[in-house]
Parts: structure tokens; C-alpha cells; sequence
């Protein structure tokens, strides 16, 4: 009987050690799903059309890479990858702060004037 306690104590004790992995792993895996880019723009002036057409260009490589990952892993939720880099577009503007939305506003407004250095 003493050994029958002693088994069913052991298998309760690692019963219990693992759900906390099982939450661990389920975390994990919600964290592959869900994909993210950052996109820097600090050194950037968004006002200034050249500055404005640099930060759009990151947005775009970043959004096709994200879109790519995304189609390889299955995750595209029936989006077409050009329809995905679309809404990581509209995303990235939504996201940014409403100076920032006003700038790359003005800078669609203005013509890009660029000087070649001597």
C-alpha cells in the first residue's frame, strides 16, 4: 500500500509540474503567431519629401518582409501578400504619432527638390 501512495504522490507531483510548462509552450507558440516589425524613423524629417519617400521605402521592405514570413508560415488569413504589405502600410500610419501623420502630409503636398554636393 506504501508503495501504491508513494507512486500516485509522484505522479500527482508531475501532473502538476506540468501544466505550468504546458501554458509556456502555449505562450510561446501565440508569440510565433503573432509577427511585429519596427520601423525606425528618428532620423528622420517627415516633412521633407526626399525624408518622407526614405521612410515610406522602409515601410514597404519591412511590410513585404513581414507579409513574406507570414505567407510561409500559413498565417496570411486569405490576404494576398500585395493586400498584406497594404495593411502594414495603413497600420504603420495609423500607429504614428499625429506630428508625424501631419509631416509625411505635407511632404505628399510639396515637391521633392534634391541638390547634388560639389
Amino acid at each position: 500500500m506504501r508503495k501504491f501512495i508513494m507512486s500516485l504522490t509522484t505522479v500527482a507531483s508531475l501532473s502538476l509540474a506540468a501544466v505550468p510548462i504546458l501554458g509556456l509552450t502555449q505562450a510561446a507558440n501565440a508569440a510565433e503567431r503573432e509577427q511585429t516589425i519596427s520601423i525606425a524613423y528618428g532620423d528622420l524629417n517627415l516633412a521633407n519629401p526626399s525624408q518622407a519617400k526614405l521612410f515610406k521605402a522602409r515601410v514597404e521592405t519591412a511590410g513585404e518582409e513581414l507579409c513574406l514570413a507570414k505567407l510561409r508560415a500559413g498565417n496570411l488569413d486569405g490576404m494576398t501578400p500585395r493586400g498584406c504589405v497594404v495593411a502594414v502600410q495603413r497600420e504603420v500610419e495609423r500607429q504614428l504619432p499625429t506630428a508625424q501623420r501631419d509631416n509625411l502630409a505635407i511632404a505628399a503636398r510639396a515637391k521633392s527638390t534634391e541638390f547634388a554636393a560639389k
